[in-house]
């Protein structure tokens, strides 16, 4: 199932970048990201433990690096609020 999706990508790749899908395209470190929340967490990612925060990737709502980074600095600043 997983390389069946890789190797569609690749034909879809190749309609935009021609060439892509030839023998000599050699792939490696491919990513496949499953998302699942699986951890409960409110509107400020605060889990129902008091302080807890779940940020990035491990909380299951973030879909890219620059995503899971901004969580992080959202958290931050929610921190910041409530301490001041």
């Amino acid at each position: 199932r997983i390389l069946d999706g890789v190797i569609e990508m690749i034909y879809a790749l190749d309609k935009i970048a021609p060439g892509t899908a030839n023998d000599d395209t050699l792939l490696y470190g491919v990513e496949v990201k499953f998302y699942n929340m699986d951890v409960e967490v409110d509107e400020n990612l605060e889990t129902k433990y008091k302080g807890l925060y779940i940020i990035g990737d491990g909380s299951g709502v973030t879909h890219s690096l620059s995503h899971a980074s901004a969580s992080g600095v959202y958290v931050a600043e929610r921190i910041i609020e409530e301490r001041s």
